[in-house]
């Protein structure tokens, strides 16, 4: 990938970064009217949008907002895979960032990053 493509890896990874961060924040320390503001006029899935069928992810803004504010049975009622997204959404985009080439993305594992988006996407259909 040219140097231009890295660096906009590199600042739509740190965005995700902020954004999951932010979520967190608002969770730990926003108060129930931010939550709810967030949750409900936050980001849209724009795959649900076009079809009215839910993506692999959604929920996780309600997820994430969850666990940042300590209430991991709602977070799981959102997405019943939040904590383990979560932590690999930072360790990818954080690896990202710094200019590292997650492992995931090298050889035959992008197929493996496909399986695991349609096991949480029917994990999360199935709850």
């Amino acid at each position: 990938m040219g140097r231009g493509g890295d660096l906009a890896a590199r600042a739509a990874a740190a965005l995700w970064i902020a954004c999951m961060t932010a979520g967190l924040a608002v969770g730990a320390f926003g108060s129930a009217a931010l939550r709810a503001s967030v949750t409900s006029d936050g980001p849209g899935c724009p795959f649900r949008a076009a079809t009215t069928l839910p993506c692999a992810f959604c929920g996780m803004t309600h997820a994430t907002v969850a666990l940042g504010h300590g209430d991991v049975r709602e977070a799981f009622a959102y997405h019943p895979l939040a904590p383990v997204v979560l932590l690999l959404m930072f360790a990818v985009c954080g690896a990202i960032v710094v200019g590292r080439s997650p492992a995931l993305t090298r050889g035959p594992r992008p197929y493996l990053i496909l399986a695991v988006i349609a096991v949480i996407w029917i994990a999360n259909l199935a709850a």
